[in-house]
């Protein structure tokens, strides 16, 4: 009887133990997906505008990045470091964007307003 119980408590803790390799072994520590939050089509150009959530990795803190979209070519026009969300945006004229970022992760941040003249 001893003898069974002390194989089944063998046969637990190894299954732990390879419970706990496969975690660590599938651990991942940083987000690497990358959000699209926005696409803007643009009637007087011939090309779109895509707005990008990066996470942060061990190098960067997480930003909005801005996007040309021109037949499958993408062409950064901005990356904005410490914002996670974009508030609003407005094409003020046929060259001109508007928009607002916000860091919801800080309590009382601001909302940043950004004018970026469009190629």
């Amino acid at each position: 009887m001893k003898k069974k119980i002390l194989l089944v408590v063998r046969i637990f803790v190894i299954l732990i133990f390879l419970y706990g390799v496969y975690m660590l072994s599938t651990f991942s520590l940083f987000d690497d997906e990358i959000i699209l939050i926005e696409e803007i089509t643009l009637s007087s150009k011939n090309y779109d505008l895509k707005i990008y959530h990066i996470p942060s990795n061990a190098t960067n803190q997480s930003y909005i990045q801005i996007r040309k979209t021109d037949n499958e070519l993408e062409e950064v026009l901005g990356s904005y470091e410490r914002y996670n969300s974009l508030s609003e945006y407005e094409i003020l004229d046929s060259d001109s964007l508007s928009i607002s970022l916000k860091n919801t992760n800080l309590l009382n941040s601001s909302v940043k307003k950004i004018k970026i003249k469009l190629p």
